[in-house]
Parts: structure tokens; sequence; C-alpha cells
């Protein structure tokens, strides 16, 4: 958690901001640092194994046959199986001292005893178990980094100086004389898009007088008039962007985002 808790605090900062770019997907946290935390718990029994759990609570993993105190490689291959957690808890549920990285291994639980003599730390070997632990979770990424690209791919980006005012005030102008009363718009339009410069990209924030967002009849009911309105000023398939309806008051803010992209998708 200490390896995530510094990207899942970036993410959250600027979740719920007003901003005017495309809508991104990404996962809070997540990145090539939070993978040392995950190789750290693989590792975690790695120090005469012991974890500070497990140096708190008294037990100690050692080899299910000699009842030596189990090598770091050892206690790293067992708690690779820590993913398959549903399976092992009804493991760990039947037979409380082995469960299935055990079985695979060769190690089982059993509590520490201090007159035994415990082996000295093999700094060479806790480090290739923390290599192999990382490496695997590289390799685990490698699917998600996929994901990410192909998103990223489709991703909406446009040519900052092709900033066209004119239309983005008559546009506002149009909110304004049809839906004055109820909410006051704030628009940006972009006559092109680096990856289409045939299509624009207009992005909308309407910030509404009263709430319609918690509710989703209302929502869907402010949806069908204000969607209208835009495709009125520019016709379906000529743009993509994004309307934004917020409704803010002394402590809090209320968002809703749609987006509107008629490209077809890779």
């Amino acid at each position: 958690m200490f390896f995530f808790i510094p990207g899942m605090i970036l993410g959250f900062s600027t979740a719920f901001e007003i901003s005017r770019e495309p809508a991104t997907i990404e996962i809070f946290g997540f990145n090539y640092i939070t993978l040392i935390g995950f190789a750290l718990y693989f590792c975690k029994d790695c120090i005469q194994g012991r974890s500070i759990a497990k140096r708190v609570l008294k037990p100690q993993v050692v080899e299910n046959s000699s009842g030596k105190v189990a090598s770091p490689i050892r206690c790293f291959i067992r708690n690779i199986f820590c993913i398959f957690w549903c399976i092992e808890v009804i493991v760990t549920l039947v037979n409380p001292n082995r469960r299935i990285g055990d079985l695979v291994v060769g190690t089982k639980v059993v509590l520490f005893h201090p007159e035994h003599k415990q082996p000295k730390i093999n700094i060479m070997q806790i480090a290739f178990s923390m290599l192999l632990a990382y490496g695997m979770m590289t390799l685990m990424m490698l699917p998600l980094e996929a994901w990410r690209s192909r998103i990223k791919s489709n991703q909406v980006t446009y040519v900052a100086s092709s900033l066209n005012e004119q239309a983005a005030n008559e546009t506002e102008q149009l909110f304004a004389d049809s839906l004055g009363t109820y909410l006051t718009s704030d628009v940006r339009v972009y006559d092109q898009l680096e990856q289409h410069k045939d299509l624009k990209y207009v992005s909308v924030i309407l910030r509404l007088n009263q709430n319609y967002l918690e509710n989703d009849n209302n929502y869907e009911e402010i949806k069908s008039v204000t969607v209208p309105l835009i495709l009125e000023k520019f016709p379906e398939g000529t743009f993509v962007g994004q309307i934004q309806y917020v409704y803010q008051q002394h402590h809090s803010t209320h968002t809703r985002t749609l987006t509107l992209d008629w490209r077809k998708k890779e």
C-alpha cells in the first residue's frame, strides 16, 4: 500500500477537476513503482521465513520434510500462489498449516521457537527473489500496457492553434437563448484533430442552476434538451467532444460527463 498511495493521491487529486481535456481512462496508482510493492509482498517471508505479521503472530515458514527454515526462493514461489487467493482461502480453511503454495514447494507453517537456530540472512537469494518477483509482475502487466496503448491510440488530441472563438461564442449564445434560465454554458471549439483533420473538437461545460445530476431521470431530461442544441450547431459526425454537466454548491460539486464520438473504434 505504501507504493500505491502516492499514485492514488495524485490520481484522485485531479479526478474531480473540471477540465476541457478529453476524458481518459486511468487506473489510479498503478504503475511500475507500484510493482515494487507487489514484489515485496511476494517476498515478504524471505527473511528467515517470517514476514512482519509472522514476527508479531509467531508463525514461521519451514521446509515440510526437514523442518529447516524455508529459503528465500521457496518463500517467493510459495507466495506467488496468493494470486489465486479465492482458492487459497478454501485450501487454508481445510488445512491451516499448508496452502497450495506450500504443497508446490514443500513447505509448511509452524510456530516459531526462539531456541531454534536461525539461518544467516542470505542477501543474494533475497535480491534474486525480488528481481524474479518484479520481473513476473512486469510480465503480468504487459496485457494491461497493450490495453492502455490501444486506448491511447484512439484518444482525442486536438490542434491547439485551431481554436475557433467565433464558433464557441455562437454556441454559448445558442445555449443562453434557449436554456439561459437553467444553466450557463462555457464552450471551446477546435477546428481540427491531430488524427482527423476533418473533425472538430467541441468541449462544453454546462453549469446548472439546479441539481439534475443525482436523479437519472432528471439527468436524461437535461441531456434531451442540451444535446440537440449541440447537434444543431455541429451536425453528428462532424466533431468529437464532450459535455460536462456541473452543479456546484458551497461544499460539494456534482458532475457527469457525456462523451460524443462517432468515430469508428479501432
